[in-house]
């Protein structure tokens, strides 16, 4: 082999080592933007759990409102028909 074939292997050579590091970085590169997007879908996620959980708390809130309302009303509703049964027993003995 003579020099010049020597120069042009050695050259080859370097730029198919350069060309396989630049190969090699691309995939990494790709890797490097699907974990930012998984990161930021991640952050997204979190984001609306909390604010389910937000949600979840105040409906909590609202049901246990309700609940004493409605025990309230039903503590109403046995006073007046036990009031109502007095009342109508009250009534049928006057009429007899």
């Amino acid at each position: 082999m003579n020099k010049s074939m020597m120069a042009v292997v050695l050259v080859a050579v370097m730029v198919g080592i350069l060309g396989g590091f630049i190969w090699w970085g691309v995939p990494t590169g790709r890797l490097k933007t699907d974990l930012q997007e998984l990161h930021a879908r991640a952050d997204r996620l979190s984001q609306q759990l909390e604010d389910l959980s937000k949600r979840d708390q105040e409906l909590a809130a609202q049901l246990s409102v309700q609940k004493t309302r409605l025990e309230a009303t039903e503590r109403d509703l046995r006073v007046e028909r036990e009031m109502n049964s007095r009342l109508h027993l009250l009534v049928s003995r006057g009429k007899k």
